[in-house]
């Protein structure tokens, strides 16, 4: 996590706006991985139905 250790923020003062800080962090970080990887965050949503399938 950049700069600030949230999880140890949250440790310290339980409070849950420090661990919602921390999911947020941890989801920004995570989305930046999968951005730079060229991955998709729905994995799959996308024409996963399609209309004109005939089967």
């Amino acid at each position: 996590m950049k700069g600030i250790n949230y999880w140890e923020q949250f440790m310290a003062t339980g409070k849950i706006e420090d661990f919602l800080a921390y999911k947020n962090a941890e989801r920004e970080e995570k989305g930046e991985v999968m951005r730079e990887s060229g991955e998709e965050a729905d994995a799959g949503g996308h024409g996963a139905y399609r209309d004109d399938f005939k089967g």
